[in-house]
């Protein structure tokens, strides 16, 4: 489950590489570009706020399972690997995040 998200991620970062690829300046050209595109800072950033929505759409989900047992419907542990996953997002999100924030400084 987590490889498959890991995967969405990396597809996701790597279509935002290639839509938001650094333009080459012609040589003899005296323009330059107005700022230097930054396409690592920006996938990070999107593979920041994927992994935490979706760490937080799993913890929900969780904790829905869990309610069923709480009220009574009887909870045999059918959710129990929610949680886990919900963690493994929550802590790829925070380690893209400080990854964007060191690309950005950098």
């Amino acid at each position: 489950m987590i490889f498959k998200i890991l995967m969405l991620l990396l597809i996701v970062a790597g279509l935002v590489y290639w839509i938001k690829h650094p333009r080459r300046v012609l040589q003899g050209a005296t323009y330059a570009p107005a700022r230097p595109r930054r396409p690592v800072f920006i996938a990070l950033c999107i593979a920041t706020a994927i992994s935490v929505v979706a760490a937080i759409l799993t913890a929900l989900l969780w904790m829905g399972g869990v309610a069923g047992g709480v009220t009574g419907g009887g909870y045999h542990g059918e959710a129990d690997f929610l949680l886990p996953v919900s963690g493994c997002l929550l802590a790829l999100g925070v380690a893209c995040a400080v990854a964007a924030f060191l690309k950005r400084r950098g």
